[in-house]
Parts: structure tokens; C-alpha cells; sequence
């Protein structure tokens, strides 16, 4: 399931198609800005955010962002989603 879907589907209504891109970009800047871009390469992240009054629980893992100049840096990807509200969607 894409991830717009399994977001819709496990909202409760509070996420539908017309605020699904809101919700993507709150989420990216939370999720980015409380990221350590200090972890290393590879580190297995956990997270738990609030979003339009959606508690939400999952992993990442911390990539490299592929800048010579920052060797070290790294930012969230492989993002899954385990968790809304206490309720499993993964």
C-alpha cells in the first residue's frame, strides 16, 4: 500500500486526498527538523511524532545526503510507518 493510502486509511478521517500534501510536508519537516544529521550512515532511527492531531510511530534509517563538502551529514530515509494513535498499519 503507498504510503498516501495507508496514511488515509489510518487517519480516522483526519487525513484525506484534498490534505494529504499538507500532511506529507508537516510530517517531512518534523520528521527532518528532530533528525540529528550527525548520526552516522546507516543508524536505524525511531520516531514519534505529532501531526494534525495524529500521534505517529515508526522507523528510518539515517542516509548519507551526498554532499562531498558534509561527509558526515545525514538525513531520514526508508521512513515506515508502524504506528497511528497506538494502532498498527504496517
Amino acid at each position: 500500500m503507498s504510503w498516501d493510502n495507508l496514511v488515509i486509511e489510518n487517519s480516522y478521517g483526519a487525513v484525506t486526498e484534498k490534505n494529504i500534501d499538507k500532511f506529507n510536508v508537516e510530517f517531512w519537516a518534523k520528521l527532518n527538523g528532530d533528525h540529528d544529521s550527525d548520526l552516522p550512515d546507516g543508524e536505524y532511527v525511531e520516531f514519534k511524532v505529532e501531526i494534525m492531531g495524529l500521534e505517529l510511530m515508526g522507523h528510518y534509517i539515517a542516509s548519507w545526503i551526498g554532499d562531498n563538502d558534509y561527509p558526515n551529514e545525514t538525513e531520514p530515509s526508508e521512513i515506515e510507518l508502524d504506528y497511528i494513535d497506538n494502532v498498527l498499519v504496517s
